[in-house]
């Protein structure tokens, strides 16, 4: 059973090491990455796709993007048993660094896509 369960995990996350920033960060890989995507997505669709948006306020959008982070962090601190300040600040830092480049790269290319 727990064979099959990694298997199904290898064959989710694909190439991507086990090891790397959300190692550092003291999180799963797929913590991390769930944690990464839903404040993505947020950050998408919060007040309707973003594309069609593109050049009004973002304002909602993005406080409400990154104020998941640090209680996504918290929740998945808490799952392995190790829900310190210090360790959830740090890795909600971390998010919302890769956050922000990913979100920007989208919003630089959706702006060259629409001129």
């Amino acid at each position: 059973m727990e064979q099959a369960l990694t298997s199904r995990r290898a064959s989710l996350f694909g190439p991507l090491p086990t090891r790397g920033i959300w190692t550092a960060l003291d999180l799963t890989r797929g913590q991390f990455l769930t944690i990464l995507a839903l404040s993505v997505i947020l950050f998408l669709f919060i007040g309707g796709p973003l594309w069609t948006h593109a050049r009004a306020s973002h304002f909602w959008r993005i406080n409400l993007s990154y104020a998941i982070i640090p209680l996504a962090v918290a929740a998945a601190f808490y799952r392995n048993g190790r829900a310190r300040l210090v360790p959830i600040m740090v890795a909600s830092v971390g998010i919302a660094l890769v956050k922000l480049v990913l979100t920007a790269l989208l919003l630089v290319f959706i702006g060259v896509a629409q001129s």
